[in-house]
């Protein structure tokens, strides 16, 4: 049986610096040619192993929740406080804001682009979406049965913090000024009082 060229690249690198490339230019922002020159592969390669660019930007989604998703809800699951650990995963957003890259929220800006393209991808985006949610609600139930949360339903709360990060990360998508962005992470802090 004939084998071919070993694979002269590791998948999760090429998946990150996917990430990195669809975070700056959507999905729709560049063709083919220019995401296999970003990634550094040929195109049999990058069909070989991860199908066409649509499959691809499904994995890049999936490889961002099992590396940055992944982060925010470790410290949302973490020792210690549970609302100082919502607190630290707003920060991770606040400094999504603030990244002079300018680039706002993956997650959102795949689900603004492809909202009304593709269901299954939707789906996915939405499962994203409501992973950070759960992670928030089951933190912040935590914060209450602890005594460190007085008022509100961690549901509904988790529901506010969720778009209320979403939207602080999007802010800088917007060129906002550091004061605003400020203003919006402290409006958002306020929540949990």
């Amino acid at each position: 049986m004939k084998r071919g060229r070993p694979r002269e690249f590791d998948a999760e690198e090429v998946l990150e610096r996917g990430v990195e490339f669809f975070w700056t230019h959507g999905y729709r922002g560049a063709g083919l040619t220019e995401l296999l020159k970003h990634l550094g592969i040929g195109r049999q390669s990058f069909y070989d192993s991860f199908g066409n660019k649509r499959e691809f930007y499904q994995k890049a989604i999936d490889h961002y929740r099992s590396t940055r998703l992944a982060h925010v809800l470790g410290i949302l699951q973490g020792p210690g406080s549970p609302l100082e650990n919502v607190r630290t995963a707003v920060r991770f957003f606040e400094a999504l804001a603030r990244d002079e890259k300018q680039r706002g929220c993956f997650v959102a800006n795949a689900m603004l682009e492809m909202q009304s393209e593709d269901d299954e991808l939707r789906g996915f985006l939405d499962e994203t979406m409501g992973m950070l949610e759960n992670g928030y609600r089951d933190a912040l139930t935590k914060a209450k049965k602890q005594g460190e949360l007085k008022a509100g339903d961690p549901k509904a709360l988790a529901r506010a913090l969720t778009n209320s990060s979403i939207g602080l990360a999007v802010t800088g998508r917007l060129g906002q000024s550091h004061e605003v962005i400020a203003d919006i992470y402290a409006g958002t802090l306020a929540m949990l009082r």
